[in-house]
């Protein structure tokens, strides 16, 4: 799809030719962004098409370090969640939180699938497995509409990974107050500076998850009060939101801020236009 929109403008717009894309800005929301595929493996072997590579792309997939789906000028951006959520339940601090540690979602007894491939690096099963039956953990694998009621009566929403590293629950659990607790190795995570992700959210090693119970209950003993009242903040919940039109500090507002310092690093006569 995307390749037959640059070609149609190849053939009726100036712009790309004079560029060859440098000018020109992607949003490549997949699992692994512009690599289009949800299996890493076959992801980083296909690599980005060549015709986006001088472009800039807004991606949720984002990873520490070195990785082949993300050697582009690329933006870090948050999955899309509707804005009313942030209002549909009751505010955050009044919300009445009776479930310690939630999770809803894909969660395999038998690990391995047909492709040969672990999902979720067998986190979400050793999850299952841990903890399915301890009450303190509220754990399920079918699906259910109204998850986000869930969420707002929860203190932790576990993000484990799935394929990739992200999903839309940590935007969710932020909007609903739930404290994120990502599972996910080496996550680039959107707009840290204004963010400030240690204040509002855990993150937990994969290989950790045996240890799971222990960091929560240390984390309700000592600064939950502290974490909860950073991820109240309107400022930062604003900041995870696409709001239609634009307001200032929402998702686009700040996608928008990092595409200015972007410009600003680039020297004169590289600038793209």
């Amino acid at each position: 799809m995307l390749a037959e929109a640059v070609g149609l403008v190849r053939a009726e717009m100036p712009y790309w030719n004079r560029s060859h894309g440098a000018d020109h800005v992607f949003v490549a929301s997949h699992d692994f962004g512009a690599c289009f595929h949800p299996m890493e493996d076959v992801a980083i072997a296909a690599g980005i098409p060549e015709f986006l590579k001088r472009s800039i792309l807004l991606q949720t997939f984002g990873v520490q370090g070195q990785h082949t789906c993300q050697e582009v000028e690329h933006v870090v951006i948050p999955p899309h969640v509707p804005p009313e959520v942030a209002s549909e339940l009751p505010e955050p601090e009044k919300a009445h939180r009776d479930i310690f540690a939630f999770f809803r979602g894909k969660m395999e007894v038998h690990p391995k699938n047909i492709t040969g491939h672990f999902y979720s690096k067998k986190v979400r099963t050793e999850l299952l497995q841990l903890y399915g039956r301890n009450r303190k953990f509220y754990l399920k694998r079918k699906q259910y509409d109204g998850y986000r009621s869930e969420m707002a009566r929860s203190v932790f929403c576990l993000c484990p990974l799935g394929w990739a590293p992200w999903s839309p629950r940590l935007v969710e659990s932020v909007l609903l107050g739930c404290i994120p607790v990502v599972i996910a190795d080496n996550i680039s995570l959107p707009f840290q500076d204004v963010l400030r992700w240690p204040d509002i959210s855990l993150q937990v090693a994969e290989r950790d998850v045996a240890s799971l119970e222990a960091v929560l209950d240390h984390v309700a003993a000592t600064n939950l009060t502290t974490i909860q009242r950073n991820l109240w903040d309107p400022v930062k919940r604003r900041a995870l939101v696409f709001n239609r039109p634009m307001e200032e500090g929402d998702a686009t507002w700040q996608v928008l801020k990092e595409l200015e310092a972007k410009l600003d690093r680039l020297p004169q006569q590289g600038r793209k236009r």
